[in-house]
């Protein structure tokens, strides 16, 4: 199950990618302004290129300020009336880019999360075609008289004479599942054939799952082998995560969550109760709201925490705060000012623990102070509320 870790995670990262855009959008603006500039010089000639170039830098200095969220608005006073017009165009273009990009990256991260689960049912499928390959190819090879006979023996005993391959390989919820998804088993044959003929060369990998193997023959040992072939082959083998990238422009972000996802279902393995197909969500409903309202209120209220932070900040000038530091203190403030049934210690707690994921070393000790400091602050003053089951006094 996509637990509110996992979407606040990909709410950090849509509201990083919406800021980084931001940039380029920026660029786009400023070319724009350029473009009609250069025209009129072409149009008019050098004799009128120093006025051109000092109206030019004129609009310029006023986007780039306008388009800098950490400064205020500089006054036009030294605009006229035909540099005014230029600016607000290009202001009001840069404007429509930023609310186009800031629906995108909803609608965009609403899809991608979705689009999670029927990643993560593909991992598992792909360990389905690895067991089955395994033997298919030794098969083969029994039948043609080929050399590396033990070789492939011993792949087969560990992958598809393994009963953690064969519950998860003979789960009927999970091959349901991949039915309903359209993920036919067998269909990336080639692909997992390749893998393995990879598996085949990554001698300190075999001598790793000789040795679980030496350990004996009992489940909990032949789910160490699935564990170790998914931990340390398929997130971690140079080519394939390259496959994966190709595929997936977010797998860097992506593969963290699927990674977890993976090595839990494989944990949870059992010979009585089969394999525990995690959901995108117990209520998907709602926990879809909730990660697109944490998107929409940190984008909207930024703006009203920067005083806040930058009071609380004291050595660190606010624009020197790290953009994940600053997006995940944002998100926090967020959270505990509009979702009344979140206790503060547990939003402090999850954005520290994502911190210590996806920032600097160091952050989640600056993040911790900061945000009980604030916390502190806001609920004196009245302006984090909590009401709930179990929320009492705002805890």
């Amino acid at each position: 199950m996509l637990n509110r870790r996992l979407l606040r995670i990909k709410t950090m990262q849509s509201i990083y990618a919406f800021k980084q855009n931001k940039l380029s959008n920026k660029e786009l603006t400023l070319d724009l302004v350029k473009n009609e500039f250069r025209d009129e010089f072409l149009e008019l000639g050098q004799e009128e290129k120093a006025r051109i170039d000092e109206e030019q830098a004129k609009v310029i200095e006023y986007l780039n300020t306008v388009m800098d969220e950490d400064q205020e608005d500089m006054s036009t006073e030294g605009l006229d009336v035909k540099l005014l017009k230029i600016a607000s165009n290009a202001k009001n273009h840069y404007n429509n880019l930023i609310a186009s990009d800031k629906r995108q990256f909803q609608i965009s991260m609403v899809e991608e999360t979705e689009e999670l689960f029927t990643k993560y049912l593909k991992l598992l499928s792909y360990l389905i075609d690895i067991s089955e390959l395994s033997n298919k190819e030794l098969q083969r090879k029994l039948e043609s008289n080929a050399r590396q006979i033990e070789f492939d023996q011993k792949f087969t005993d560990w992958f598809y004479h393994n009963s953690a391959f064969t519950v998860l390989r003979e789960d009927n919820t999970l091959n349901d599942l991949l039915s309903e998804h359209k993920l036919r088993r067998g269909e990336d044959d080639e692909r997992v054939l390749e893998w393995l003929r990879i598996l085949k060369r990554d001698g300190e990998l075999q001598d790793a799952i000789e040795e679980i193997a030496k350990q004996g023959d009992d489940f909990e040992t032949q789910k160490e082998i699935l564990r170790v072939i998914v931990r340390d082959f398929l997130f971690k083998n140079e080519i394939i995560e390259s496959q994966f990238e190709g595929e997936d422009l977010n797998w860097s972000e992506n593969k963290r969550i699927l990674r977890s996802m993976v090595l839990k279902t494989v944990k949870n393995i059992s010979t009585d109760s089969g394999t525990e197909i995690l959901s995108i969500s117990k209520n998907w409903d709602e926990d879809k709201e909730f990660f697109e309202d944490l998107y929409k209120y940190t984008l909207e209220q930024e703006e009203s925490f920067k005083e806040i932070i930058a009071k609380k900040s004291k050595k660190w000038a606010i624009d020197r705060i790290a953009k994940v530091d600053s997006i995940l203190i944002n998100m926090a403030l967020a959270e505990m000012l509009n979702f009344r049934n979140i206790p503060v210690k547990v939003t402090i707690n999850e954005f520290i623990e994502i911190s210590k994921q996806y920032s600097t070393p160091k952050s989640w000790q600056f993040i911790n102070g900061m945000l009980d400091s604030i916390s502190e602050e806001l609920e004196a003053e009245g302006k984090i509320k909590k009401s709930g089951k179990g929320l009492l006094d705002n805890k």
